[in-house]
């Protein structure tokens, strides 16, 4: 079994989009309150959902694949 992952960053105002982060099926595995963004990892076919999901929270910005993640490495589960 193959997992087909991202790495995605959002821009946010506000801490309601964290509180909705952590509330999703999702991996958040960085969060910088200074610079108001956060680092999460999800399936690829997830991504339609997840933005649906933000586009109404109050303080959500943008959302989009981060420039450092490889799409090359495919992690398999045996």
């Amino acid at each position: 079994m193959a997992a087909n992952r991202m790495c995605y960053i959002v821009f946010y105002q506000g801490k309601h989009v964290i509180e909705k982060l952590e509330s999703l099926p999702l991996n958040l595995t960085y969060v910088s309150k200074k610079l108001n963004y956060a680092v999460f990892y999800c399936d690829k076919n997830q991504e339609p959902n997840i933005k649906k999901q933000l586009k109404d929270v109050k303080g959500f910005k943008h959302m989009g694949p981060s420039p450092l993640f490889d799409e090359n490495l495919k992690f398999s589960v045996k």
